[in-house]
C-alpha cells in the first residue's frame, strides 16, 4: 500500500543524459520518489508515443534535465507540450549554465533547480516538490531545501533595517478564529482612526506642498504652477513626475502612507500594473523589489556574454510569473525564489571563472 503512495515523476531528458537520469532516479528513490524514464519503462509491444502520454498523465509532474541538447531536442519539446496539456508542473533541473532558448516559452514560469552544486539540496527540493504535487508527505522532511530558509532570513534582515514605526503593527487583530463581528468592526474603526491620526500628524506642517513631498517615497516634484519645487523635493532620489496631481487630493489616497517607508526601484506614482501597485503598497514587497534589482545587477555585471539572454529571461519572468500573481503573498514567494536563483547563478559564474583561471 505504501508503494502506491510514492509520487512518481516523468523524467524528460536528452538521450546523452541517460546516466544522469539514472543517478537522479537513485537519489530521489532515497526520498521516496519514483521516476519514469524512457525508453527503459516503455512496456514490451507498447507504442512509444502512447507510453509517453500515459506516463506524463499518470505522473505527479515532469522533471526536465535541462542542458544544451535538451533545449534543442524536438522530443523533449513535445514532452513539455504534453505536460502543459495535461496540466502537469514542470521542474527544470539545470545541468549546464545556459539560458533556455527553444524551451523558453515552456519554462518561463517554472522555478529552476541547479545540479551544478549542492546536489543533495537539489534532490531534496525536487523530492519535496514531487510530494507537494502528489499530495503526500516527504519521507525526509528534515532534508527540506535551505535556499528558501536562507531567503527568508535575508529578507527579514532587509525589513528590519526599515523598522522605524512599522504599519504592520495594527495587524495582530486576527487572533482567535472565533472573533465576533462586533470585535472586528471595533478593530476596523480603530485602524481607520489610526490612519486618520497619522495623516493628520503628517499634515501638521506649515506648507501642505512640502508635506506631500515628504510623505511619499517618490516625491511629486511638479509641473503644475502652484507647486514650487522645494529644496527637499529636489534632493529626493526619486525621479519627478511630469503629471503630478494637485496637492489636495494626494492625502486622500489611502495607500500613500504605507508606501512611504521603503521606496521601490520605480516611481510609484507611475505604477500601471496591479503588481506594481501591490509593491508600492507593501514595505516587504518594496524591499524585495530593491533586493531583486541588486541580485539582477550583480549577475548582469558578471554574465558578460549572456546579458541579452538574461535580460530577456528576466522580462519573461516579470510578465509571466510576477505579474500573474493575484495577491501579495504569491508575489512575495515568487520574488524570493527569483532572488535566490539570481544569486545562485552569480555564484556559479564566479566559481566557473575561477576554475577556468586555474
Amino acid at each position: 500500500m505504501e508503494e502506491l503512495k510514492r509520487p512518481r515523476l516523468f523524467v524528460s531528458h536528452h538521450s546523452s543524459k541517460n546516466e544522469v537520469a539514472l543517478h537522479v532516479e537513485k537519489a530521489l528513490a532515497r526520498h521516496g520518489v519514483d521516476c519514469w524514464i524512457a525508453p527503459r519503462d516503455v512496456g514490451p509491444g507498447e507504442a512509444f508515443d502512447t507510453a509517453i502520454m500515459k506516463a506524463i498523465r499518470d505522473s505527479a509532474g515532469v522533471l526536465l534535465l535541462f542542458c544544451s541538447q535538451s533545449d534543442k531536442s524536438p522530443h523533449v519539446k513535445r514532452e513539455l507540450i504534453l505536460a502543459d496539456s495535461a496540466h502537469k508542473a514542470i521542474i527544470p533541473l539545470r545541468l549546464e549554465e545556459i539560458v533556455p532558448d527553444d524551451l523558453a516559452y515552456h519554462l518561463a514560469s517554472a522555478q529552476w533547480i541547479d545540479w551544478l552544486e549542492k546536489r543533495d539540496d537539489s534532490i531534496a527540493r525536487i523530492a519535496a516538490k514531487a510530494c507537494q504535487l502528489a499530495g503526500t508527505v516527504p519521507q525526509n522532511a528534515a532534508a527540506a531545501p535551505g535556499a528558501t530558509a536562507a531567503a527568508d532570513n535575508l529578507h527579514a534582515a532587509i525589513l528590519s533595517q526599515a523598522a522605524e514605526t512599522a504599519p504592520a503593527a495594527p495587524q495582530p487583530a486576527p487572533q482567535p478564529a472565533s472573533v465576533s463581528v462586533r470585535t472586528l468592526i471595533m478593530v476596523g474603526l480603530g485602524l481607520a482612526v489610526a490612519v486618520l491620526a497619522a495623516m493628520l500628524f503628517m499634515r501638521g506642517g506649515d506648507t501642505p506642498k512640502a508635506e506631500v513631498a515628504a510623505s511619499t517615497a517618490a516625491p511629486t516634484a511638479t509641473t503644475t504652477a502652484p507647486v514650487t519645487a522645494t529644496p527637499s523635493a529636489a534632493a529626493s532620489p526619486s525621479a519627478p513626475l511630469p503629471d503630478a496631481a494637485p496637492v489636495a487630493p494626494a492625502p486622500a489616497e489611502g495607500a500613500a502612507p504605507p508606501r512611504a517607508k521603503i521606496p521601490p526601484t520605480f516611481n510609484c506614482d507611475k505604477a500601471g500594473t496591479a503588481s506594481e501597485k501591490m509593491i508600492c503598497a507593501s514595505d516587504e514587497l518594496a524591499a524585495l523589489d530593491r533586493e531583486m534589482a541588486r541580485a539582477y545587477r550583480q549577475l548582469f555585471n558578471v554574465a558578460v556574454q549572456r546579458r541579452e539572454l538574461l535580460a530577456t529571461e528576466q522580462r519573461a519572468w516579470r510578465l509571466s510569473v510576477r505579474d500573474a500573481c493575484p495577491d501579495a503573498e504569491c508575489m512575495t514567494q515568487v520574488m524570493r525564489q527569483r532572488i535566490v536563483v539570481l544569486d545562485e547563478r552569480r555564484t556559479e559564474v564566479a566559481q566557473n571563472r575561477a576554475a577556468a583561471a586555474e
